[in-house]
């Protein structure tokens, strides 16, 4: 299962929904697999005041998932596709090793989070307290060519799971927060 978190692109579409019910019921029909469910996941990002990342359409942050134990590096950018993470063992430790190379914590973001994993996809189901619900569809890669087959494969899923391109929203949640 972990194949489905390898490359350095990353094709994701993320929709708006109403509660996460109805795709819960689709995905089960479909026979979907069940990753994590209901984790409480903390996403620390981390900048320069100097020298933003966010300028260079970049974005690092750590990630810890509980109850699962999952805790990851993840850097996305530049630009929308690229994004690569690794595991860690220790987020303190990760933290501490970040502001010694002279970056600080700039924000957190808090959501519930539940994975399942559907052929090659990764569905995930979230809610932000402070934005609501949102089903993201993504799949990683290595092969930067295969990027507009696996665009239209998460849309052609997207609408399987009843989720309409109008529905899409192009912002991530640091956006969406105003960070």
């Amino acid at each position: 299962m972990a194949e489905h978190f390898i490359g350095k692109y990353e094709v994701e579409y993320k929709f708006r929904i109403q509660g996460h019910e109805a795709i819960l019921q689709r995905l089960r029909s479909l026979g979907a697999t069940e990753f994590v469910a209901n984790n409480q996941e903390t996403d620390t990002y981390f900048d320069r005041a100097g020298s933003p990342l966010v300028h260079r359409d970049i974005s690092m942050s750590v990630r810890s998932m509980e109850p699962s134990g999952i805790k990851l590096w993840i850097v996305k950018g530049p630009g929308n596709d690229r994004c690569e993470a690794v595991k860690v063992e220790s987020v303190d430790k990760t933290h501490s090793m970040l502001k010694t190379l002279g970056y600080q914590a700039a924000f957190s973001i808090t959501k519930t989070r539940s994975i399942y994993f559907l052929g090659q996809f990764h569905i995930t189901l979230d809610r932000v307290s402070e934005l609501g619900d949102y089903a993201e569809i993504a799949v990683m890669t290595d092969d930067k060519y295969r990027l507009d087959d696996l665009k239209a494969g998460c849309l052609e899923l997207g609408e399987k799971l009843g989720l309409g391109r109008s529905d899409i929203e192009s912002r991530s949640y640091r956006q969406l927060l105003g960070y």
